[in-house]
């Protein structure tokens, strides 16, 4: 299984808990994302936190490819 795959898994059952909650997705996937960002700034610091963010807004479209791939 790859870290993508987990990653995806946990985000449909946490998706999932908060419907049952009577949470919008658009709020639980913000939570998420607040969360996920503040917790890798703990791990990776500023500046990597920072370019991992800058690179995934530099390449949303789907019809692009990617300048260089993350491991």
């Amino acid at each position: 299984m790859s870290a993508y795959s987990i990653a995806k898994e946990h985000l449909d059952r946490a998706l999932a808990a908060a419907s049952a909650e009577g949470i919008r997705p658009q709020d639980a996937l913000h939570a998420l994302l607040v969360t996920l960002v503040e917790r890798y700034k703990t791990t990776q610091g500023m500046a990597t936190t920072q370019a991992a963010l800058d690179f995934q807004m530099r390449n949303l479209s789907d019809d692009e490819d990617y300048a260089f791939m993350r491991p």
